[in-house]
């Protein structure tokens, strides 16, 4: 139960961020801080920004939902049952915050993908990358993997405020969310054999190269 806990804090953290998300007067500091992100647009970003949102929209979600369902079939390991959870389990608690939370999105006139008239808060993009990168983390558990992850939700979060569809809190309760979820699905309070090629790497444990 120790690991489960370790996520309570995560999951009281992002449900206070919805709280204040909703308030005026963090909205306009949100904003604000969003702007700066949005002055550096051009061409090269636009394209890099459209991609990521391309390729962990809703749509993508369900492929790559349906993508993992099969391949945890096929191999029926421990770690494919893990990783596919990790996915539902981020992504939903995303979807689920957004009913909880109603918070608009910034103004459409300042989106680059038009008036989207859904919730603000939290990220499903940022939702679906994170856990889809700690999800990989789960199945390869290479360093490398960690890297590139970090790398790619860092881009998504930049990306959703950059096409002025999320403010920064949002981008970041969503990771706070599939963070607190992760820990709770990867250890559950079930004790991991050390040795086992099958145990998921407890935090800061990865193989080399």
């Amino acid at each position: 139960m120790i690991r489960i806990v370790a996520g309570l804090p995560l999951l009281v953290l992002v449900t206070v961020l919805g709280f204040v998300a909703e308030t005026p007067g963090w909205t306009a500091a949100d904003w604000a801080a969003a702007q700066v992100v949005q002055d550096v647009r051009n061409p090269f970003l636009t394209g890099v920004a459209l991609f990521l949102n391309l390729g962990f929209g809703t749509e993508a979600g369900v492929v790559i939902s349906l993508v993992m369902a099969v391949y945890t079939l096929v191999v029926r390991t421990p770690l494919a049952v893990r990783a596919l959870l990790v996915v539902l389990a981020g992504w939903g608690l995303g979807a689920l915050l957004k009913v909880v939370f109603y918070r608009p999105r910034p103004p459409a006139a300042f989106s680059m993908l038009g008036d989207l008239g859904d919730t603000s808060f939290p990220s499903g993009h940022v939702c679906l990358t994170a856990a889809v990168a700690v999800a990989a983390w789960v199945l390869v558990g290479r360093r490398w993997v960690i890297a590139v992850g970090v790398v790619l939700v860092v881009g998504q979060m930049l990306a959703r405020v950059y096409l002025g569809v999320h403010y920064p809190t949002d981008v970041l309760a969503a990771v706070i969310a599939v963070a607190a979820s992760s820990i709770i699905v990867l250890d559950g309070g079930r004790p991991r054999p050390r040795a086992s090629r099958e145990a998921v790497p407890s935090l800061g444990e990865t193989q080399s190269g």
